[in-house]
């Protein structure tokens, strides 16, 4: 099994002096974030890594429906690389638990704010290959 230093919010988590962890479920949620909001190109050791996601939908004066079917294309992608990045962790024989691992993507929702038309909020919904449903959400601000 492995695990990650627990962020929220971009900070990392500390209690009572330690570093905490996320694990499992947890952690994968965490790792969907991550890859769905690093830009491609932003980390130089990992240069594919992440999502153009941010480019796709800042500044992008195509129609709402159009965008969103971009934004939709651009999770799908990051979500199906996060999966073959498990697996090249499986293959180097590091320990990934089943509630780790994306088994299946259940749903991508991308919506644009009826109050303010620069912030599109985004669900995804997927399934962990030991069968746990989750879901994470976020909003992307075009501002």
């Amino acid at each position: 099994m492995s695990f990650d230093l627990k962020i929220i919010n971009g900070d990392l988590v500390i209690n009572q002096g330690a570093l905490q962890t996320v694990q499992d479920s947890e952690k994968l949620i965490q790792d969907i974030l991550k890859i769905c909001l690093t830009d491609v190109g932003s980390n130089p050791l990992h240069p594919s890594y992440g999502s153009f996601l941010s480019r796709s939908v800042v500044g992008n004066p195509a129609q709402s429906s159009v965008i969103v079917q971009i934004a939709q294309a651009q999770i799908n992608t990051c979500l199906t690389n996060l999966q073959q990045l498990q697996q090249l962790q499986l293959k180097k024989f590091q320990k990934v638990s089943a509630d780790e691992q994306l088994g299946a993507i259940l749903g991508i929702s991308v919506i644009r704010s009826s109050f303010d038309p620069r912030l599109f909020n985004i669900s995804i919904k997927c399934m962990t290959k030991g069968f746990q449903p989750i879901t994470t959400a976020f909003t992307v601000n075009t501002i």
